[in-house]
């Protein structure tokens, strides 16, 4: 299998033009081969929407006491004073 270092090793030697030709050719294929479809983000959540109410293993109740014990808190301070 080829690794990004080996073909770094193959790379490294080529002309300048080389490279810019692959390079070219790497954004080529990444922009034919890109997933560019958008995702109806009202249909997901809609589809997604109360998908743990019919969870046969955690009554509501469960749930929201499952969420909570296992929440952590930090004493971390995120932000500089």
């Amino acid at each position: 299998m080829l690794t990004v270092p080996h073909i770094m090793r193959i790379i490294k030697p080529l002309s300048t033009e080389s490279k810019l030709e692959i390079l070219s050719e790497l954004a080529k294929d990444i922009k034919e081969n890109y997933n560019t479809d958008k995702v109806d983000k009202q249909e997901l959540f809609d589809k997604l929407s109360g998908a743990w109410k019919d969870d046969p293993v955690l009554s509501s109740d469960e749930l929201i006491e499952d969420i909570y014990s296992n929440r952590t808190i930090s004493d971390k301070n995120i932000f500089e004073e």
